[in-house]
């Protein structure tokens, strides 16, 4: 553009010397606003630097490849918008800093066989479900099993790798195990549902270890937890690693 100006004040060089300042002035503001370098308006030049303004869409095309390539230094936003109503079919790779791969739906499941009899030795950690391999992440787990005592003794069962939430308990011949936790893993962790038996002859099966991974950037809330002594025949304290006694 800068060329258009030099070439017409070239040309019109020794008729401009004719003129007096002010009818100069006057007349490089009318060559220099004929040549585009107002603000542009619709149907008008995009001006770099300035405030563009237009009353209809604007359409980019390129047919070769990317119509739009935007660079901002370090710590700057490349592009910024007036509004926060959602913009149809605008595909993100990154999400609040996570890519789009971390934030898909994923997780592991582990189930027994049917009819499948795990043992239990007395006083040892078994594992009787693990979900495979997972994607890094923070997950919601589950964990089920049936239990059987044969007597009076306890058995117990746990999430391996989570916060000590034991399942089951004691009683005659059947029991229930059931425990939940969150739990933040790196790649290619297992989750397990391990059980520790305190009598002979006791058995787990129907065992099953389910894990989500939270797509939130937040977990939820803090679990609540209940003060021991205000819940009915629970120990106060057991030893770490092992499940409480009756």
């Amino acid at each position: 553009m800068a060329h258009v100006v030099a070439g017409v004040l070239r040309r019109g060089g020794r008729a401009i010397r004719s003129l007096g300042p002010a009818t100069v002035a006057v007349t490089l503001a009318l060559i220099i606003g004929a040549a585009g370098f107002a603000d542009a308006a619709t149907g008008g030049t995009f001006l770099l630097g300035r405030t563009n303004t237009d009353n209809a869409t604007s359409v980019l095309t390129d047919t070769t490849g990317i119509p739009l390539s935007l660079n901002a230094p370090s710590g700057k936003s490349p592009l910024s918008v007036n509004s926060t109503l959602q913009v149809n079919r605008l595909n993100a790779q990154y999400v609040g800093g996570q890519s789009a791969k971390q934030l898909q739906a994923t997780g592991g499941v582990g189930l027994t066989a049917p009819a499948v009899d795990i043992p239990l030795p007395t006083q040892v950690t078994t594992e009787v479900a693990a979900t495979g391999e997972l994607a890094a992440g923070t997950y919601y787990v589950s964990a089920t099993a049936m239990l059987y005592a044969g007597g009076t003794s306890p058995i117990y069962c746990r999430i391996n790798g989570a916060p000590t939430n034991w399942g089951g308990g004691s009683g005659s011949n059947y029991l229930q195990a059931a425990e939940t936790a969150d739990v933040t893993v790196p790649a290619n962790t297992v989750l397990t549902e391990v059980c520790y038996a305190y009598g002979t002859n006791q058995l787990a099966y129907d065992a099953a270890i389910i894990a989500i991974r939270i797509t939130s950037s937040s977990t939820g809330t803090v679990p609540t937890q209940l003060p021991r002594h205000i819940v009915p025949g629970l120990r106060k304290r057991s030893h770490v690693g092992e499940p409480p006694r009756s």
